[in-house]
């Protein structure tokens, strides 16, 4: 023993100073234990282990979890029952497509989103963008207050502060620009175009990260009208890419899926399936679905087209002029089988293309209309608007940033310097606008050089509508009350031109979800005759 009386163990007889030839030197400790210990536990030992074992048990029950008492609600809902879903009809705003979903709501919380069977575009699709969507709701880094100078203040503030901003603007008469991805909201471009109508100098700047301008400025060269067609997959009988991953990337894949799907539908085409060919120089979703595809190099597509579009010419006795084009990446005789196809279908083919090579769509455009395509396959009456973007104004602003003739830019929903090459050039032209007005739902590399940051809320907390394509229009529905101290963009713009009325409609979802495709009364500002696709309900929504 030690001198503090403390109890000191020996692992072996040796080790507390015994002998080799002592017993049990040279066993081990179980066995040593084995023979010390009776077979019996007597009575005083068997209490000793029964009361240790009593105290542990009581000790741990004094832990206690909380408590957490239900509370039944003093009014409750019309067909709500607590843990029982509610499903509510609304569009998708994770991109411009604007697909319908259904949103199944839970004890007022939304936990899953499925694609609208009834939406005419959509057609009950729904992409993994917008399945993931519902995760931005709860997204921890939202911004939950405005921000001024990096710093959360409230809306009064913010509000002062930019209007005072902007009328020092509107009396100098500097320029102001807005700039923004694919807005498909009607509501929200008008509201931009008369904020911006207050300005002498003021343009709305449009980009999409995946552009598709080169479409569009080939429609404006050849027809006169910057458009984006809406093109019919399921009415081709021979659908002809080049390079446009239509069922993965390009323009709306849940729409184009929908109307492919149905093209190659056995059922209802009368045992007829469409015929795909796909050229491209990489694998991509729509070359792994295509009855033959064609890897060529990214140089040699605009090579293949014009092959193509010179025989289709020949035979249509068209004049067309495809230069001194050299050696075919595609055998000549696939060539000319791809060419008899499309013209046994005409009216029923469809020749697209993922280049922004104006010229390359030019030729796209060029080879439909020999093959009567437009008003069939493509669609300019009831045009697409999911992809507005020009690449020819965003280059003109950043050359007006570099140069310091903004005086005012403000930034909806956008991260060009994230999105735009050269970005940390663009930060830099930034520190050269007077006021820049950030309206995002969190931060990002363009809200860090923002002077203002105004957050608008997630697409399933606030009231809106949609028109991804001419004729069709859509109305979104909030399934849940904002979580945050948030504001939609046109409630921000009509602050700041004095429109904001003192009790603004807040977002509650309300009744049953109801589908409408007549025009109702009430929506004068919707042009006769237009297909109204019209979800949510249409009662008075309360006022908090």
């Amino acid at each position: 023993m030690s001198s503090n009386r403390s109890k000191t163990y020996w692992r072996s007889p040796l080790e507390a100073g015994g002998k080799p030839d002592d017993p049990g030197a040279g066993k081990s400790d179980v066995a040593l234990w084995r023979e010390n210990t009776p077979d019996r536990i007597d009575r005083r030992n068997f209490l000793k282990a029964t009361g240790f074992t009593l105290a542990l048990g009581s000790l741990a029950g004094c832990n206690r979890a909380p408590v957490n008492k239900a509370v039944p609600f003093l009014q409750q809902q019309e067909g709500h029952v607590p843990g029982v879903a509610v499903y509510y009809a609304t569009v998708c705003g994770a991109c411009p497509s604007a697909c319908g979903v259904i949103a199944k709501n839970r004890d007022g919380r939304p936990i899953k989103l499925e694609g609208l069977p009834g939406h005419p575009l959509s057609q009950g699709g729904l992409c993994a963008i917008g399945q993931a969507s519902l995760l931005g709701l709860y997204d921890s880094r939202r911004f939950t207050t405005p921000q001024n100078g990096g710093k959360e203040c409230s809306w009064d503030d913010v509000d002062q502060a930019i209007a005072a901003k902007i009328n020092e603007v509107r009396t100098q008469g500097g320029a102001v620009r807005f700039l923004s991805n694919t807005v498909s909201s009607p509501t929200e471009r008008a509201v931009i175009q008369r904020f911006l109508a207050s300005f002498k100098d003021s343009k709305h700047v449009v980009y999409d990260p995946l552009s598709a301008s080169a479409i569009l400025d080939a429609h404006q060269r050849m027809f006169g009208v910057r458009a984006l067609p809406r093109y019919h997959f399921e009415k081709a009988a021979v659908i002809v890419s080049f390079d446009a991953d239509f069922l993965g990337t390009w323009i709306s894949p849940v729409q184009n899926s929908a109307g492919y799907r149905a093209s190659r539908n056995l059922e209802t085409n009368g045992g007829n399936m469409s015929l795909h060919v796909q050229f491209e120089s990489r694998m991509s979703l729509t070359g792994t679905n295509a009855d033959k595809r064609y890897r060529i190099a990214p140089g040699e597509l605009g090579l293949a087209l014009s092959l193509l579009a010179q025989r289709i010419a020949a035979a249509s006795s068209a004049p067309f002029n495809a230069g001194a084009p050299g050696a075919s990446p595609v055998p000549e005789a696939e060539l000319d089988e791809l060419a008899k196809r499309l013209l046994e279908a005409r009216g029923r083919s469809l020749v697209i293309s993922g280049s922004q090579d104006v010229a390359v769509q030019m030729l796209c455009n060029f080879v439909n209309n020999l093959l009567g395509n437009y008003g069939a396959t493509v669609d300019l009456s009831g045009p697409s608007f999911q992809k507005q973007g020009n690449d020819g104004d965003l280059a003109g602003l950043v050359q007006e940033l570099q140069e310091g003739k903004i005086a005012a830019l403000f930034v909806y929903g956008a991260n060009p310097a994230y999105d735009l090459p050269g970005g940390t050039a663009l930060l830099e032209s930034l520190k050269r606008v007077g006021l820049v007005v950030a309206l995002s739902e969190r931060p990002d590399e363009t809200t860090a050089a923002a002077h203002f940051v105004c957050p608008t809320g997630h697409s399933l907390e606030s009231w809106s509508d949609a028109e991804a394509a001419g004729g069709v229009v859509s109305i979104r529905q909030p399934v849940i009350q904002p979580l945050f101290d948030t504001r939609p963009m046109i409630e921000s713009l009509n602050a700041w031109m004095g429109l904001l009325r003192a009790h603004t409609i807040r977002s509650m979802p309300i009744g049953r979800q109801q589908f409408i495709q007549d025009q109702p009364e009430g929506l004068t500002s919707v042009p006769s005759g237009i297909r109204q696709f019209m979800m949510g309900s249409l009662l008075s929504p309360r006022c908090l």
